[in-house]
C-alpha cells in the first residue's frame, strides 16, 4: 500500500463506497436483530438450523457464520453442528443477487431470479451432503439450554446487540477494502491479463472477491445469457475470499477450521452452478 498508494486509495475508496451503500443497509437492522434475540433468549425457542438460515437468507454473507458462531462459542450446538450448519447456512442476500447482479450488473432482473434460486438449491444439496456425511445432533431441550439474557436488562441487551453489529460490520469493511485492493493490484498489474479466456478471468477474479468477478461476468459481451447465469452462481456461491475471510472471523473461537469452510463452499458452488444450468435449460 505504501509502494501503490493511488491504487490502495482508489480500492479503500471503492470498498468503503459498496459498504456504505449496499452492506451496511442490507446487513445492520439483521445484524442488531440477531443479536438483540440472542441476547435475550428468543434464539433458544428455534431448532439450531431455522435461525441461521432465515437470517441468512434475508441478509446474506456473513450473517449465518456469525450467528452459527455465536451459537458454537455459547455452548448451545456441537462441533459437528455448527460444522452442519455452515454447508447451508452460508449464503447471499436475494436483493443483492436480484438487484445488484441480475438488473443492475446483468441487465436482468429474471437473470438475477435464476441465480438466486441456484444459489438456494445449491445451499440445500450443499447441506444434505454434508448432513449425510457429518451426520446430525439429536434435539436439544430448550430447558436444558443456557438463559441467554444472562439477566441483563432490555435496554442493555439492545445496546450491546448495537455495538456488537457495528464491531462485526467493521470487520466485514476491512476485508471487503483489504480484497478490493487485492484484485486492483493484480488488475494494474497484469495478473489478470495472462489469462486469455474471458469466462476463465471472471472466475479468477471471483475466487477473490464475488462483486468484482460477477461484474466481470457482465462485461462478457460475448458470452451467453446462460453461461453468464452459471458463472454468477458459482461465484456468489462461492462467495470470494473476501467472503471466506469474513466468515472465518465470525466463525473465531468456534475450532471450525478454514479447511473445512473452504470445501463447503467449493461444493456449494459446484451444485449452484449445476442447478443454474438446469434453469437454464427451461427458462432461457
Amino acid at each position: 500500500m505504501v509502494i501503490f498508494p493511488t491504487i490502495a486509495l482508489y480500492s479503500a475508496r471503492k470498498g468503503i463506497s459498496l459498504w456504505i451503500s449496499n452492506v451496511l443497509p442490507a446487513l445492520l437492522p439483521f445484524f442488531i436483530c440477531a443479536n438483540f434475540l440472542q441476547n435475550i433468549g428468543v434464539i433458544r425457542l428455534f431448532k439450531s438450523g431455522v435461525f441461521p438460515f432465515a437470517m441468512s437468507v434475508l441478509s446474506g454473507y456473513p450473517m449465518g457464520a456469525k450467528i452459527v458462531g455465536d451459537l458454537k462459542r455459547d455452548g448451545e450446538i456441537s462441533m459437528r453442528e455448527a460444522k452442519r450448519l455452515m454447508s447451508f447456512c452460508s449464503t447471499s442476500g436475494p436483493a443483492f443477487m436480484v438487484g445488484a447482479v441480475g438488473a443492475g450488473m446483468l441487465g436482468s432482473g429474471m437473470l438475477g431470479g435464476i441465480i438466486a434460486v441456484a444459489h438456494y438449491i445449491g445451499a440445500f444439496a450443499n447441506g444434505v451432503l454434508y448432513t449425510r456425511i457429518l451426520g446430525r445432533d439429536p434435539a436439544i431441550e430448550i430447558s436444558s439450554l443456557r438463559n441467554g439474557s444472562s439477566g441483563r436488562g432490555i435496554q442493555e441487551s439492545f445496546t450491546e446487540a448495537i455495538i456488537m453489529s457495528f464491531r462485526s460490520l467493521g470487520i466485514v469493511l476491512a476485508y471487503i477494502v483489504m480484497f478490493m485492493f487485492i484484485t486492483d493490484l493484480l488488475h494494474m498489474c497484469g495478473g489478470f491479463s495472462l489469462v486469455e479466456s474471458q469466462s476463465v478471468r471472471a472466475l479468477v477474479k471471483g475466487f477473490f472477491e464475488m462483486t468484482v468477478g460477477c461484474g466481470a461476468v457482465a462485461e462478457c459481451g460475448s458470452m451467453t445469457e446462460s453461461m453468464k447465469c452459471i458463472l454468477s452462481a458459482a461465484i456468489m456461491s462461492w462467495g470470494g475470499l473476501s467472503v471466506l475471510g469474513q466468515s472465518m472471523s465470525m466463525l473465531s473461537g468456534t475450532g471450525i477450521p478454514i479447511k473445512y469452510l473452504f470445501v463447503s463452499k467449493l461444493t456449494h458452488s459446484i451444485f449452484a452452478a449445476a442447478a443454474a444450468f438446469i434453469i437454464s435449460l427451461f427458462v432461457l
